[in-house]
């Protein structure tokens, strides 16, 4: 089959490897889209320190073509996406129900192939049922851009109707947590990044306003001014200044949850303003296999806005060319049987 490969720092090379055979408790997909996601661009720049001869990929929908022999209730020809890691299914976090928080977990494009490539390998225990409905380029991209900040929002963040939201960082995950806060009620949602396209994408996915914080020397200020307060604030940057500006948003009682992933250290407001306002600061990972399967059901149902989800689709051929630059917002997708037609369409 053909798939695109590791092979050091900024080199991903279209290469044929040998088909995968599925062990007994797995299937194998025959990948229709693969999303492109910000980690994929990191591991390409060699800043995850994956071995080379990795195939990327985790966001993944294709059809199963061949079941393992000990594989039940899925037959050749089922449309499926899949869960971005294979859970050890033992450890607390596992068996309490919160398989984002596995502390064993192997996940797709890292510890173990991922999907762009022609066919996956993926266990029944990593599959998720696609809806008819559903484009399997925007299931592919469900499983990580939609369901992540469908997790933060709703089991972590807790966003209520008429509620004050701000998102901090208008990426892939960033634009659907907007399409998702509207969802879910809330009365008004500010977006904040420095991107005059990501912003303007932002009105499109239904922010009500938004915010160049270049424009601002104290952004997490100007951000409260514009809110009127931020009741929620959900950050998907990383970064410890960002951190801080949706801090300084808050209202009193309000909550922020970080997303975003890095390594620096932000500060806390003085303590008697964190403690006198009643802030709460949490971390929101991933999503769960449940979250996944409600997402995908209430894109079925029309009940999230998925129309300017896939920015662009790509075959393999042309799929390197994409890491040569920053990750653009919301997500290009791989189709790799598009790959030797060389099809490109917005």
């Amino acid at each position: 089959m053909k798939a695109l490969v590791y092979e050091g720092p900024g080199c991903l090379t279209l290469t044929e490897v040998p088909d995968p055979l599925p062990k007994p408790d797995e299937v194998i997909l025959e990948v229709t889209a693969a999303g492109v996601c910000g980690t994929d661009h990191h591991l390409v720049a060699g800043e995850l320190g994956v071995p080379e001869g990795t195939i990327p990929g985790h966001e993944t929908a294709g059809k199963v073509v061949a079941c393992g022999s000990d594989v039940s209730g899925w037959a050749e020809g089922d449309a499926a996406v899949g869960y971005g890691q294979v859970i050890c299914g033992s450890c607390a976090a596992c068996t309490g129900g919160h398989a984002n928080r596995c502390t064993r977990p192997q996940g797709f494009g890292m510890a173990r192939p991922g999907g762009f490539a022609q066919y996956l390998a993926i266990p029944v225990a990593s599959l998720v049922p696609l809806p008819t409905g559903v484009d399997p380029a925007v299931g592919a991209i469900a499983t990580d851009a939609i369901a992540t900040p469908f997790h933060a929002l709703t089991t972590v963040g807790r966003v209520q109707k008429g509620e004050t939201v701000a998102i901090i960082g208008a990426g892939g995950l960033g634009l659907h947590a907007v399409s998702l806060a509207r969802h879910l009620g809330a009365g008004n949602i500010v977006v904040v990044d420095p991107s005059t396209e990501a912003r303007a994408l932002a009105i499109d996915f239904g922010a009500n306003e938004v915010l160049d914080p270049a424009e601002h020397e104290q952004p997490g200020r100007a951000l409260r001014k514009l809110a009127g307060g931020v009741d929620a604030a959900f950050e998907f940057v990383g970064r410890a200044s960002t951190v801080e500006a949706g801090l300084a948003s808050l209202n009193p009682g309000g909550r922020l949850v970080v997303v975003g992933v890095g390594h620096e250290e932000p500060r806390l407001p003085p303590i008697i303003r964190f403690i006198g306002m009643e802030l709460t600061v949490t971390g929101s990972f991933g999503s769960t296999m449940d979250d996944i399967s409600t997402v995908l059901n209430l894109i079925d149902a029309g009940q999230i806005d998925t129309s300017h989800s896939v920015s662009q689709r790509v075959g393999l051929a042309e799929a390197p060319a994409l890491f040569a630059g920053p990750p653009g917002p919301a997500r290009t997708v791989i189709e790799p049987w598009n790959c030797e037609k060389g099809e490109n369409s917005d």
